[in-house]
Formats: structure tokens, C-alpha cells, sequence
């Protein structure tokens, strides 16, 4: 009997559409979807912890305990957060002085990783973290103060031993949290990319967050600053060593002092300030990270040191390397020993004493930063570079830690010495090169091309002071915050073992204007 042709037909629909069914199934119970992919929706954001401190400082620790970290999209709104990193149920306290090396790996060792989160796609302008409130009621596993809070400094004994630890006020930190602005974000803001990991730094300044009360307590004025990282390209490496003439050319100069710089607006003649320090490890090498990858504009590279075999001291004199760019290294960086007639040289010594005043010849008690630099010609133009500080400096981890330069102090009641006696002051003593600088630029091939200065037994100095004010008024204890313009002194100069005393000469008066309550 023959087959009908319409019967094949509708038996092969039938079978067809079985076979797509089964298909269909299969493909739906194994995660599929009938309909077309969709790519990732969110970008992955890790947030780090950095402090490479740039001052002096008198403490040996400074905790502070964290309980989250926000972002938000809008440059204004106060609405619209997202949570980087929850911390609420566990705060993670930290010293910024001394952040875990080991946490991260392959970040030069200072970034601390305190968590990661998802985050939909765009450009974050506002970053926000909250401190954990003193008189919380909660715990810290293993607290580090001893106070009954959660965050405090432990300061520094002439021995170098820590010292009763001292409880951290905090204004608003742990109700409304830190906000760190567009124009403190590198590039003005965070991208997050869907379907990408970025890395962000939350870079603490501790030097210029702590301020010193007339009662003697410290309180957290946080000054922070945040940016894109990158594991390959945010360095800035290099090893110090000794240049020709020296006692042993070539050879690394361990715990040198090296400072990164970038030139202010200031005019008539810019002055280079420190943005990071650290010293170099015991064979002179050095690791600046992390760099914020979009930083922008090239760093001057400034060195200084000392070093002692058995009862030799040898003082070098600075050296320079201008233009050198974030992912960069200058390579062995030269330092030229300071010497005299008799051989090897001292360095010198500039006092004297810095006087504050509010409106009206008002005392106003403060942060004080003394800075000594020198004038330098770079490109057909001057430049006053911050020079390092000697006989300020601390062993070095991990290659990077706090160089203490320059100084900070703080101004506490007129004394007798005052050239005014309505006036605070106070006393400075910085020992300094003797020398001039030897000046480099940035090669891409070479790395630098540093050569000693003509002259190694003089330099030239400018004293500056710049105040951050601070008091408890009598009438209503709150905290006021002033700002001066820097003052600068007349040219002083030195030669290798002298010492000079401004304080009969003259001294520096910082009128602080602009004061605030915060």
C-alpha cells in the first residue's frame, strides 16, 4: 500500500517539533535561556588604605577604628550612597602609621585591603568613610587603646618606647563620616567600569590630620585624598648611591631620605612640596606606592642622608632629578659626600623661632611647618626645593616609611624669648646639607644624569613657616582652625659644621587669618 505524502509531512512536523521541545528543555535545565545574553551589569571595586606620613611626627601609633566606606555618584546629593565596604558588624581598627605590609601583595607593601564590592557602572565623585564613635557601644576585637575608646594616638617617649596611649576626638567623623570631595579624588572621581575591577587607595594624611589642643589632648581633623591604582604602573623606584669622590662609589646608601615633589603656583618662583617621603632600604634601593595612576603632572625626585662606619660620619650633599614620571625610575641616583679642608664635612645648623598672631596682634596657638629650601634652576627657571632634614630619621620597612621632613610643632603660650610678647612662638632647630644641590632631569634612557654642583662647601637657605591654627576659645571652648601665608626669611647662608642663630636676627611672624569653627 502506497504512503500518503501529507501523512510523511505531519509525521515529520510532529517529530520535529519533539526534537525542539527536548532542545528546549535541556537547554532551559541547564541555566539557559531563550533569550539573548545579557553582559555584566557591574564593576568590581576593591578599597585600599595608604599613609606615607611626610612630617614629623611625635607618636609611635595612631588607631582609628572604621566602620564603612561609601561612594556616590553625584558631586552634592548627600543621598544615593553606595556601600563600598560594611564594616558595622566587624570595624576594622588600623594604625596609620604603621598599615600591614603583607596584606597586599605585589602594591610595594603599603596598601592595607580593607574589602571589595560591586558597584553599577559610572564616575564616583564623593567617597565617604565613618569612623567608629569613641563612646560607642560596641567592641573591637583586640582594641589597641587603652583609653576606653576606639580611636587614639599612643605618643612617642625620648627613648623611643610608646607612651600612654591619648583618646582621638573626633568632631562628626563617626555621625555624618569623612567626605572626600571630587577635587581630592584623582581625576576628579572613581570610574567603574561593568564587567572591570578597580582598585581605589584611600590615602590618609595623618601629619596634617592631628591637631593638638591646649588641654593637651589631640583631636582628628582628617585630611584625606583617594585615587585609581594600578598594580604596574603607579611606582616610582630607585636606588641612592654613593657618587664620584666618595668614600665608596657605587655602593648604596642606606637610610637615605627621599622626598617626591611637585611645584606649587607660587609667584614670582614656584617651591617644590613634599607629596610623599621615605627612606631607602640598606642597599639604597627605594619604592614609592602606591601612585595614583592618573596623577597628574611629573615628580621631582629630592635626596639627602648620612651614613657612619665605626666612628666616620659622612654628610652628603642633596641631589635632584627633575620631570621624573609616575612608572619611572631615575636608576642609581647619586649623592656626593660634603667635604672641607680637614676631609669629611658636618652638616649645619639654621634656629631660630617662628611668632603666630590672629587679628588685631591676637595670639593664636597652632601647627607650625618649617620648612628649609633651596633655590634651583631648572630648565632656565627657578625652583625652591624642600630639602631634607638630617638626624631626623627612623629604621625603614619595606623601603618606604616616614623620613620625618620637615618639621611640624606646636605653638603653645608667648614665652620670654617672644620679639613680641603678645605673641606665641616658639624655638626650631633644623640640621641641614651644607651644600649646594647637585641637579638632574628625568632621562628615559639613562634614568638621570646627575653631576655634583661646582661648589660643595656652601649653600643658601630660605626658612619658611606655614601655620594651621588652632585654639579652645575661653568664652565658648570651640575649637577654632586658622590659615597663614607663608612666611620666608632672608637668605642665610652655611658651610659644612656651622651654626647659625636667627633668633637675634630676626624671626618669622605668621599672621593666621580666616579662623573657623569646624
Amino acid at each position: 500500500m502506497g504512503i500518503n505524502k501529507s501523512h510523511i509531512r505531519a509525521y515529520t512536523a510532529l517529530a520535529l517539533s519533539l526534537v525542539l521541545s527536548v532542545a528546549v528543555a535541556v537547554f532551559i535545565s541547564c541555566g539557559g535561556s531563550t533569550m539573548s545574553s545579557v553582559g555584566p551589569t557591574t564593576g568590581t571595586v576593591r578599597t585600599f588604605l595608604s599613609d606615607p606620613p611626610t612630617c614629623s611626627l611625635d607618636f609611635n601609633h595612631v588607631w582609628v577604628t572604621i566602620t564603612k566606606v561609601e561612594a556616590n555618584i553625584s558631586a552634592t546629593d548627600n543621598s544615593g550612597w553606595q556601600t563600598l565596604v560594611d564594616l558595622s558588624n566587624n570595624p576594622q581598627q588600623v594604625d596609620l602609621l604603621s598599615l600591614n605590609p603583607t596584606a597586599t601583595p605585589n602594591f610595594c607593601g603599603t596598601l592595607f585591603m580593607l574589602g571589595q564590592k560591586s558597584l553599577p557602572p559610572g564616575k564616583y565623585q564623593q567617597i565617604r568613610l565613618t569612623l567608629m564613635a569613641n563612646n560607642a557601644s560596641g567592641s573591637v576585637s583586640g582594641n589597641a587603646c587603652t583609653t576606653g575608646g576606639f580611636n587614639c594616638v599612643v605618643p612617642r617617649n625620648l627613648d623611643g618606647s610608646d607612651g600612654t596611649a591619648v583618646e582621638l576626638q573626633l568632631s562628626s567623623q563617626a555621625q555624618t563620616g569623612i567626605k572626600i570631595p571630587a577635587s581630592q579624588i584623582t581625576n576628579g572621581g572613581l570610574t567603574v567600569t561593568a564587567g572591570q575591577s578597580t582598585d581605589l587607595n584611600i590615602d590618609f594624611k595623618t601629619c596634617s590630620s592631628i591637631v593638638k589642643e591646649g588641654n593637651g589632648q589631640y583631636r582628628f581633623k582628617p585630611v584625606l585624598h583617594a585615587g585609581e591604582v594600578s598594580t604596574n604602573t603607579n611606582s616610582i623606584t630607585g636606588k641612592v648611591v654613593e657618587g664620584a669622590g666618595s668614600p665608596n662609589p657605587g655602593m648604596g646608601v642606606p637610610n637615605a631620605i627621599v622626598l617626591l615633589e611637585q611645584p606649587d603656583s607660587g609667584s614670582p618662583t614656584p617651591t617644590d612640596r613634599v607629596i610623599l617621603s621615605g627612606l631607602t632600604a640598606s642597599d639604597g634601593s627605594f619604592a614609592f606606592c602606591p601612585i595614583a595612576s592618573n596623577a597628574s603632572g611629573n615628580f621631582d625626585i629630592v635626596v639627602a642622608g648620612t651614613t657612619t662606619q665605626g666612628a666616620t660620619t659622612t654628610t652628603y650633599n642633596p641631589s635632584v632629578v627633575f620631570g621624573v614620571p609616575v612608572g619611572g625610575s631615575p636608576g642609581s641616583l647619586p649623592l656626593f659626600a660634603e667635604t672641607n679642608s680637614g676631609g669629611s664635612a658636618n652638616p649645619a645648623t639654621i634656629s631660630g623661632q617662628i611668632t603666630t598672631q590672629g587679628t588685631g596682634s591676637t595670639p593664636i596657638a597652632g601647627d607650625v611647618q618649617v620648612t628649609a629650601t633651596q633655590s634651583v634652576t631648572n630648565g632656565g627657571s627657578n625652583v625652591f626645593l624642600t630639602i631634607p632634614l638630617l638626624g631626623k630619621t627612623s629604621t625603614p620597612a619595606n623601603n618606604v616609611t616616614d623620613s620625618q621632613p620637615p618639621v611640624y610643632t606646636t605653638l603653645a603660650t608667648p614665652t620670654s624669648a617672644c620679639a613680641t610678647a603678645s605673641l606665641d612662638c616658639v624655638a626650631y632647630s633644623l640640621t641641614l646639607p651644607a651644600s649646594a644641590v647637585a641637579v638632574g632631569t628625568w632621562d628615559s634612557n639613562t634614568g638621570n644624569n646627575v653631576v655634583a654642583p661646582s661648589s660643595t662647601n656652601s649653600a643658601t637657605y630660605m626658612i619658611e613657616g606655614l601655620a594651621d591654627g588652632s585654639m579652645n576659645t575661653s568664652l565658648n571652648s570651640t575649637l577654632l582652625t586658622c590659615t597663614s601665608s607663608p612666611a620666608i626669611s632672608s637668605p642665610i647662608n652655611v658651610t659644612p659644621g656651622s651654626s647659625v642663630d636667627q633668633t637675634t636676627q630676626s624671626s618669622l611672624t605668621l599672621a593666621l587669618t580666616g579662623c573657623t569653627a569646624p
